[in-house]
């Protein structure tokens, strides 16, 4: 016999956040205008949201580039800690409103990127390969190309 599958649930925290910022919804879910020619969708966001999102990302970078070094130098040992500072735990300080305005495919996979993050620190915890590495690193890079061409900062 199976054991019961567990429920998914989201922690209270979340849910208190999402139901506190449901009154600006309406204001949040109105589309930003498109940039003439340019067909990616538009992300609106306050500048000091957008400043953190864009330090965000050069900390994907930073992270990227930290574990390109240590594998250049034959130091897998490294590339638990370089990697963990780019997974979840970046997404603690981030307001959830933030997250509210931004599309639903552009939050997924900034979800789907901390968590490549989060599962490279573990396999390379456990002693994984430079190959699985880099294969990490390249689906990791694959969500950032993919978002870039999808999205942008509105105006």
């Amino acid at each position: 016999m199976e054991p019961p599958m567990r429920r998914k649930t989201w922690p209270a925290t979340l849910l208190v956040a999402i139901a506190t910022c449901a009154a600006a919804l309406p204001a949040v879910a109105q589309r930003p205008p498109q940039a003439a020619g340019d067909p990616r969708e538009a992300v609106a966001l306050s500048p000091e949201e957008a400043e953190d999102m864009l330090a965000g990302m050069r900390t994907y970078l930073e992270t990227i580039q930290g574990i390109v070094a240590a594998m250049a130098e034959n130091n897998i040992d490294r590339v638990p800690q370089i990697a963990s500072k780019s997974g979840a735990k970046m997404l603690r300080d981030v307001n959830p409103v933030t997250g509210l305005k931004a599309p639903i495919g552009f939050s997924m996979m900034s979800f789907d990127t901390h968590d490549k993050f989060d599962k490279l620190a573990e396999k390379a915890r456990a002693g994984t390969s430079r190959t699985a590495v880099l294969g990490d690193l390249r689906d990791i890079l694959g969500n950032c190309i993919a978002c870039h061409a999808s999205y942008r900062l509105a105006p």
